[in-house]
């Protein structure tokens, strides 16, 4: 009897050159990649170093080898979120997505039977955005987009993106937000270690009500939005938002049904590393559309992926689309055959 597919949605790369900054940029914080020991590199961030990385981040077979060994049929790619850079004006930001969301498509051209991509836009200018995500899907063949959990302090709700939501409604692109740059990062200065355990899991969760409270599921009726980390915080806060909800009678009448409705039509991954918290995530909060996300490279990724779904799937009524139906209607392709 063969395995079942499992598809990783939660997985990160980094091409093994970025294009130098452009002439007249000088932002001090354009991304480069900078050669170690064979199969090893530190990406730059201006002069600073950011993230020590191996060649797992952009060697095909290498992964492909991981992936053997982990029991994962496929996986899908993303940028390492800081290469989505935010803070760049928009021209040097198009520059590099166009770089990254090229090489992308070229590692899922090599495997397609391995990789799917999702690829990034300069959401700092939603209009400018748009355009690039429709240019995504005709010139790259991505079947979605990874945007950071606030764009240079700016939660994803606010109306200044429907620009950027109405295309990927119209092109039918999924849509994963991932933490970056925490608002609450600074506050954590002197304990720098909690940054990615604390703060990123509480942004991914302020992403998310955001988009709730603001009205953007009943304006885009038709998005696909993902989030990383299992939502953050989300699921615990959700009781707390369902209570002001029916306490305020609707927010004040400007939203029409539940933060729990609203929250079970978002699609999660299964990155929080305790299987009672994925069966409630499976069973409770968005039955059917949670799908395994690993992190894969990164230190804090999720080991024996196959294993931990397995587990966590067992004695929960929607475990089954843990593996790769959830996934698959996130990324709209159609269901597998296996």
């Amino acid at each position: 009897m063969s395995s079942p597919e499992l598809i990783d949605v939660h997985t990160h790369v980094v091409p093994r050159e970025l294009p130098g900054e452009p002439a007249g940029t000088a932002s001090g914080r354009w991304p480069c990649v900078h050669c170690g020991k064979p199969g090893h590199a530190t990406v730059m961030m201006g002069d600073k170093p950011f993230r020590e990385i191996d060649d797992r981040s952009w060697d095909i077979g290498r992964r492909v080898a991981d992936m053997d060994r982990d029991g994962v049929t496929a996986q899908v790619l993303s940028p390492m979120p800081e290469l989505l850079s935010y803070w760049l004006d928009v021209g040097p930001a198009t520059q590099l997505t166009r770089y990254v969301n090229g090489a992308i498509a070229e590692m899922v051209a090599s495997r397609p039977d391995r990789f799917y991509g999702l690829g990034s836009v300069p959401l700092q200018d939603p209009v400018a955005a748009a355009e690039e995500l429709r240019r995504m899907k005709s010139d790259f063949g991505l079947c979605g987009v990874e945007v950071g959990s606030n764009v240079n302090g700016q939660y994803l709700g606010d109306k200044r993106f429907d620009p950027f939501f109405a295309a990927a409604e119209e092109l039918g692109m999924a849509i994963f937000v991932h933490a970056l740059h925490p608002r609450a990062a600074p506050h954590l200065a002197p304990r720098q270690n909690l940054v990615p355990f604390v703060a990123f899991p509480v942004d991914t969760a302020m992403c998310a009500a955001t988009l709730i409270a603001d009205g953007v599921l009943d304006r885009f009726p038709g998005l696909r939005i993902g989030f990383s980390h299992g939502g953050g915080v989300l699921a615990p806060i959700l009781h707390r938002m369902e209570h002001g909800w029916h306490a305020s009678k609707g927010f004040g009448g400007t939203l029409p049904k539940s933060p729990k409705t609203y929250a079970a039509r978002f699609f999660y991954d299964s990155l929080v590393y305790d299987h009672a918290y994925l069966r409630h995530l499976a069973d409770e909060v968005a039955p059917g559309q949670v799908f395994l996300g690993t992190d894969y490279p990164y230190l804090i990724e999720q080991k024996e992926p196959a294993k931990f779904i397995a587990d966590g799937a067992a004695g929960t009524t929607h475990g089954g689309s843990l593996w790769s139906s959830s996934a698959r209607r996130f990324l709209g392709m159609p269901p597998s055959s296996r």
